[in-house]
């Protein structure tokens, strides 16, 4: 299969960290391997932040911790200026989580890239079959006795946030005891979080990303290979493009600048499938993305995805969503349909999710191959469905 071959030589770069030098090689080879293959190919670059799984709630937590002590130290008419302030403190989480193109930290930028066959604009429908290629560092967040309390964590750090800008308001209209409450339980949750995140940004090592994402991105290459040469099998009016997307990691902005940039030249039915993180478990298709901002899965795309499953009741399943977005949420947010696929176990769990143990060697390739062939079934069914 081609897809193991693949995925051997993406993992030869150590890491292919958001951004990095080591994400340009990875992007050349990607482009190297669809020139070979008889593609027309593209290169975007864009300028991004190499961290915002870290350094973003970090930034946001200062600040939310110098509004609070503001409030506490001076009272009006500091108070309002901190009030607002907080506001914009938790405004840039939101758009942040929202899968809107605007850019959220004051870190410097670096150059990325993202890769993609060019499009055949004598076609009327399109189908994006897309793989982020970069890694993620791993750190004390993603400890495998920590992750899978992952989701309680995000929501106490969450409510903590919440409660600066509800304390400062308390304050300012003279509700003092549960002011004082809030600003206190909201500071210490702010405080540790602030440093349980520098812990993080200051320790944290770039994963080997064989499983996130170098399933994905092996998938996708083994997809342009198949289709390319069975394009006969495929409708006259229906273009496919592949698209492999750098810095999804720094908060999907390969997404979200391939969406700048070509979202208005794209058809409003045009259907993205994103694959991530898919060398173990079972094929899981999402029902939709984001926790502050839910946009539902496709309709086309999840009915095949529906019919598909009843023909591998044991290896695939669907689920909800998850804690953190996938490329698939900036495509929704512009008004477009996207389903994403990962693998995860009964439990909901990716395979070594941001651990240093995400290496070839732990990627299930029975999988992998099984996946491939689920694949190419699926993409043609969502072809003929769209024609």
């Amino acid at each position: 299969m081609k897809s193991i071959y693949y995925l051997k030589e993406l993992t030869k770069f150590g890491h292919r960290g958001s951004a990095t030098k080591n994400e340009k090689q990875a992007a050349d080879y990607i482009l190297n391997e669809l020139k070979k293959m008889g593609y027309k190919v593209e290169i975007q670059t864009f300028k991004t932040t190499r961290d915002n799984l870290y350094m973003l709630p970090l930034q946001v937590g200062v600040l939310l911790f110098i509004c609070g002590l503001f409030s506490l130290m001076y009272g009006r008419p500091l108070e309002i200026a901190a009030f607002l302030l907080s506001l914009f403190a938790i405004s840039l989480l939101l758009l942040e989580v929202s899968g809107k193109p605007i850019e959220t930290s004051i870190m410097p930028r670096h150059l990325s890239q993202n890769v993609f066959t060019t499009f055949d604009e004598s076609r009327s429908k399109r189908i994006i079959v897309s793989a982020h290629y970069d890694t993620q560092r791993g750190s004390l967040m993603y400890h495998p006795k920590i992750v899978d309390k992952l989701s309680i964590i995000y929501n106490i750090c969450y409510v903590g946030f919440g409660l600066v800008p509800i304390g400062i308001l308390l304050k300012a209209l003279k509700l003092n005891v549960i002011a004082y409450i809030s600003l206190y339980l909201g500071l210490f949750i702010v405080f540790v979080t602030v440093i349980f995140m520098a812990i993080c940004e200051v320790t944290g090592r770039y994963t080997q990303g064989a499983n996130d994402n170098g399933t994905g991105t092996a998938l996708t290459l083994a997809l342009a290979n198949c289709y390319i040469n069975n394009k006969d099998k495929f409708p006259d009016n229906v273009d496919v493009i592949f698209l492999f997307t750098g810095s999804e990691e720094a908060g999907e902005r390969g997404m979200k600048n391939f969406i700048k940039k070509y979202g208005k030249k794209l058809p409003k039915d045009t259907q993205f499938i994103i694959l991530d993180n898919l060398g173990s478990g079972k094929i899981t298709y999402l029902e939709g993305e984001g926790i502050v901002f839910y946009k539902r899965a496709s309709e086309l795309l999840f009915d095949v995805a529906e019919d598909m499953a009843k023909g591998h009741a044991d290896k695939v399943q669907k689920m909800k969503n998850l804690l953190l977005p996938t490329d698939a949420l900036p495509a929704m947010a512009a008004g477009f349909d996207a389903i994403a696929f990962l693998a995860k176990d009964e439990k909901g769990r990716l395979g070594n999710y941001h651990w240093y143990t995400d290496t070839i060697e732990n990627v299930d390739t029975e999988l992998l191959d099984y996946e491939e062939e689920f694949f190419k079934e699926y993409l043609l069914k969502v072809a003929q469905r769209l024609n």
